[in-house]
């Protein structure tokens, strides 16, 4: 049997700057330089995806309990667990497929690793944000069995400065 075409790999030092440039290119927002620093500390559930060897997709998420709700995109970026909470959930932070490589598979084999990853930690819930007016993803999520909660986060992305700020909160029970 030949090898996969799209292969996964662990974020280090020397392509953290892959994964910044993937989620500029790809993302409505910004993250702070500082959140990618983070993205190499052990508790974060980071990796990059490739195709035919070149980085073409990213998908970073941290264990959270649900308890702390989050009112905006830069609240949920800071929140900080304290370490006596039992994490609930998987919050996805980031997850970006370059538009030229969607659909062929890419985006599913970083969510089964991020599905495998949840199970691992022996939580039993996946959720995310998705800005309300895009309407392709909230579909690929719904197709992958998200479930959109239909209640509105007003103003989620405000201080990004999109022009409809609100976003959907989407979950997946493991």
């Amino acid at each position: 049997m030949g090898r996969d075409i799209v292969s996964l790999d662990d974020l280090t030092v020397n392509n953290l700057g892959v994964f910044k440039k993937i989620n500029e290119v790809v993302l409505p927002t910004s993250y702070p330089e500082q959140w990618y620093k983070d993205s190499l500390n052990a508790d974060q559930i980071v990796k990059l995806a490739y195709y035919s060897e070149l980085p073409v997709a990213a998908i970073k998420a941290k264990t959270i309990n649900t308890s702390h709700k989050a009112g905006t995109y830069e609240h949920m970026q800071q929140q900080q667990i304290n370490s006596k909470i039992i994490p609930n959930a998987v919050y996805i932070e980031s997850f970006a497929v370059l538009p030229a490589y969607r659909g062929v598979g890419i985006g599913k084999k970083l969510l089964d690793f991020i599905i495998e990853e949840t199970k691992n930690k022996f939580v039993h819930e996946i959720l995310l944000h998705v800005h309300i007016d895009n309407k392709t993803t909230i579909e690929w999520y719904e197709k992958h069995g998200f479930i959109k909660d239909d209640d509105i986060v007003k103003d989620y992305y405000k201080a990004q400065g999109l022009e409809n700020p609100d976003a959907y909160i989407l979950t997946l029970k493991v």
